[in-house]
């Protein structure tokens, strides 16, 4: 089979870089040993079965030799009364005889005793060696049995003695049976426990092969499934599940990442656009000698400085932001502060008289940088001021874990969505982006930067109408 020219997807593309050889499945395998245990079986079984039976024909032979004795041609064949000599006879299960080599066959002794064979052996003459001792098996002349003969040259024919090989074939008989039973109950255990393995083992495995390519083609919501509980399949299931979810959740976050990129990346370039817009305007007009009275160069180089102020602060918070991602290193003090945050609520209300401020809770100390922690404070003071809030309070406590500041104020609020991502970059509270309303959205990034620079965590918690509680701990 040759491998694919072209693949229209991933999955394909790597399927056409697998060898088109493929070797024999476990299942096969399991098969093919199944079938070699049995055939050994059968194998062993013929060849026990065979060597017993010949020990005991040469066992027989041996009783054959015993029996057989001297020969019994001591007087012509024409004075046998009758064909036989009735006065030899004695208990035994041998047959002794004379077949002459014309074929004719004169009986000396039958077999008289219980349950012996009424008949006789079928002797053919050609089977025999004039020369020789002949060692034999026949039919019996009622063609049910057989006898173990030997026939020993004497005067112009053969002495016969002869043994009925009904116990031989009857041992050889169970002995088979015992064969074939053991045989098929080893085969049955045998099948059972491939039917086992294959349950167990290679049908989880065929499934989660299966599982795998889907997963190759792209589809990441498949989950591998193994056999049971504790077992080797649902371990490698469990685990490979483990890396398929953190596999996903990385994608996912990787996607995630890349919309917040582009949605940075097109906020930033909103921000930039308006300011240095202006900028271009202006200049323009100046060029063209647009602006020839005074008071419109002053007006216009006013609002260019402003806009360009704009600008610089727009870098300096992207800066600022880029060093807090750098991992920065913090001048870290003993600080208590329930005192710095009323410092700097002292500092808002200057800045922002139509806003009450007040500072409650207990003295607190922690090991903080002073100034990145003042301007995370700052940063979240001036949000509520600037967006409506007209009494901000703030709370320090100490925790468990190490201190806490709450600021909370009564504006406008914000929807639980909007909060939930009011520490990303550029996310503002209001989607129209009016100057008035605030700055570019990077206060409470910058403040999340430091407090997790601290090696602590910010929320927000707001709700339209209900105002906006900001809440960070420090260690």
């Amino acid at each position: 089979m040759s491998e694919p020219a072209a693949a229209p997807d991933g999955g394909a593309a790597a399927r056409a870089g697998r060898p088109s050889q493929r070797g024999m499945s476990l299942r096969s395998r399991l098969i093919v040993g199944f079938a070699a245990i049995a055939a050994v079986a059968i194998g062993v079984a013929i060849v026990v079965t065979a060597s017993t039976t010949s020990y005991q024909v040469a066992q027989l032979d041996e009783r054959l030799a015993s029996f057989a004795g001297p020969s019994f041609i001591d007087q012509p064949l024409q004075d046998l009364p009758g064909g036989q000599r009735s006065e030899l006879t004695r208990p035994s299960d041998a047959f002794r005889g004379y077949i002459a080599s014309t074929g004719e066959t004169y009986v000396f002794l039958r077999p008289n005793v219980e349950d012996a064979p009424t008949s006789v052996p079928e002797i053919s003459v050609a089977d025999l060696d004039p020369a020789a001792a002949t060692y034999l098996t026949v039919p019996a002349s009622s063609g049910d049995g057989e006898f173990r003969v030997l026939a020993r040259p004497a005067g112009e024919g053969w002495d016969v003695t002869a043994l009925s090989m009904d116990a031989v074939n009857s041992s050889t008989q169970r002995l088979i049976l015992i064969e074939t039973i053991g045989i098929a109950l080893m085969l049955a255990g045998l099948a059972l426990v491939a039917w086992w393995v294959i349950r167990l083992g290679v049908n989880p495995m065929r499934r989660m092969v299966d599982a795998s390519t889907r997963i190759a083609d792209g589809d990441l919501s498949v989950r591998l499934e193994g056999a049971g509980t504790g077992s080797e399949s649902a371990e490698l299931a469990a685990s490979l599940n483990a890396m398929i979810g953190t596999l996903t959740s990385s994608l996912e976050e990787r996607e995630r990442s890349e919309s917040r990129l582009r949605e940075f990346v097109a906020d930033a370039s909103h921000e930039l656009r308006t300011p240095l817009t202006t900028v271009l305007g202006y200049s323009e007009l100046h060029r063209k000698g647009a602006l020839r009275l005074k008071a419109d160069q002053t007006d216009a180089w006013s609002r260019t400085e402003a806009e360009a102020l704009r600008m610089k602060r727009l870098v300096d918070d992207m800066l600022e932001l880029a060093k807090y991602d750098a991992e920065p290193t913090l001048a870290r003090e003993a600080l208590d502060l329930a005192a710095l945050a009323a410092d700097v609520a002292e500092g808002a209300a200057t800045a922002f008289p139509d806003t009450s401020f007040t500072t409650t809770g207990e003295a607190v100390t922690a090991t903080v940088d002073a100034d990145r922690v003042r301007q995370a404070l700052l940063n979240v003071l001036t949000n509520a001021a600037t967006h409506g809030g007209s009494t901000v309070d703030i709370v320090a406590a100490a925790t468990d874990a190490g201190a806490r500041l709450t600021i909370t104020d009564d504006g406008p609020g914000m929807p639980p969505e909007v909060a939930a991502r009011a520490t990303e970059r550029f996310v503002r509270g209001d989607a129209s982006r009016q100057r008035a309303t605030g700055g570019a959205g990077l206060g409470l990034a910058i403040t999340a930067a430091i407090v997790e620079a601290h090696g602590g965590t910010l929320t927000v918690e707001s709700q339209p109408g209900a105002g906006t509680t900001v809440t960070f701990t420090l260690p």
